[in-house]
């Protein structure tokens, strides 16, 4: 339970702790402000109390409606960079391939955004075939040009960072092995020696990020806004609901056919496909040395 002064509310323990552990002095301080930011919220936007996103990682995140009667998600995170890349990036998408963006406000760290009703993720229709192919088509309609002036990231600046502090800090005992973050970094930097053409990139597109609207169809939610070459993003996707009790060579038909798939659909090469997969892969990996701290 968190209270304000005037205005008490349960928010989830893991909640609490995923802020806590990933902004931690920022996210203490702002923890007890929640329930006085949210009663902020629902005045600026005339909005009814709603309830609790099952979900919800490490955001608030609430189902609600206005005045007039629209659904509409809420989502309030303490302010940070990719909170603010997210609202960047959600309103140059502008309800093409994502959830609409109906308003934001950077002080309060507050994104209103279209309800995606039912909301049926899409590792829930269960076929790798049939869930490829809707991403493949999600992500040949979500990129746009980046433009002349925007705050995001190039991914470069996720790539260079990770592998530079993977040899240096964070992986002492190579837990990575060096010739595979070689590798890694030589595909990246082959996939983006052409900037001229980059996009703006949803930056974490997967099963759980593309959900079933019954008016619009599927769609995109929880951009983290970054720029770079087209190919990029399908990296995350491949590596991502894997059976976990499943053999290395069903392991390999899915990713083969996900290759297949993207090659086709979103017509690259799947030597395109396959280094984007490998650069993502080996991010998300040195990236969770990052989260486990010193040894």
């Amino acid at each position: 339970m968190l209270a304000s002064e005037s205005h008490p509310m349960y928010v989830p323990p893991r909640l609490i702790k995923k802020v806590q552990r990933i902004f931690g002095d920022q996210g203490r301080a702002w923890l007890p402000h929640l329930p006085a930011i949210l009663a902020r919220c629902r005045e600026k936007w005339s909005l009814a109390k709603g309830t609790i996103c099952p979900t919800m990682s490490m955001n608030y995140i609430e189902f609600t409606a206005t005045a007039g009667g629209e659904a509409v998600a809420l989502k309030v995170g303490v302010p940070h960079e990719e909170l603010f890349t997210e609202m960047e990036a959600l309103a140059l998408y502008n309800g093409r391939g994502a959830a609409r963006l109906l308003d934001a406000d950077r002080e309060l760290g507050a994104i209103l955004m279209q309800r995606v009703i039912p909301g049926t993720m899409l590792w829930q229709i269960g076929d790798n075939r049939k869930q490829t192919q809707i991403a493949a088509s999600v992500m040949k309609e979500l990129p746009v040009p980046a433009p002349e002036t925007h705050s995001m990231p190039h991914f470069s600046r996720w790539t260079e960072r990770a592998f530079r502090l993977t040899r240096t800090e964070w992986d002492p005992e190579e837990r990575m092995p060096r010739d595979l973050l070689d590798r890694a970094e030589a595909a990246f930097i082959e996939l983006s020696r052409d900037r001229t053409h980059d996009v703006v990139l949803h930056g974490d597109l997967h099963h759980e990020n593309i959900l079933w609207d019954e008016e619009d169809g599927w769609l995109a939610i929880d951009p983290k806004g970054v720029i770079g070459p087209r190919c990029l993003e399908v990296g995350r996707y491949i590596q991502n609901q894997l059976p976990d009790d499943a053999s290395f060579s069903i392991c390999e038909q899915l990713v083969r056919e996900r290759i297949e798939i993207f090659s086709a659909g979103l017509e690259m090469t799947p030597e395109t496909v396959a280094a984007a997969a490998l650069v993502d892969c080996v991010l998300g990996h040195v990236w969770s040395f990052e989260d486990e701290g010193p040894l």
